[in-house]
């Protein structure tokens, strides 16, 4: 990851990635995440759910979930957010 040194990582946006593409939108499976992959011949299923951070690096929801954790990013509670996180989870 790209990690500027003594910076703190947060989790900005929903993502998806699919090899090398990761298509961002506000939440997964929204309009503007649904046309951006029909733009890349793709669908959300096939596609690993996860997050960004302010530095542009791919988080799974594991990962996401405890940096989010870590700075207090968590205003809600939603159903299988255990170890993963949602972006219900976050505003």
């Amino acid at each position: 990851m790209n990690i500027p040194e003594g910076a703190v990582q947060r989790v900005v946006c929903a993502a998806v990635r699919h090899g090398d593409i990761v298509v961002c939108s506000a939440r997964h499976a929204d309009a503007l995440m649904h046309s951006q992959l029909k733009a890349h011949g793709l669908r959300l299923p096939g596609c690993e759910q996860g997050f960004i951070d302010q530095f542009c690096n791919f988080l799974t929801r594991e990962q996401a979930k405890e940096i989010a954790k870590e700075n207090g990013q968590i205003i809600r509670r939603c159903g299988g957010d255990e170890t993963r996180l949602f972006s219900e989870n976050l505003y």
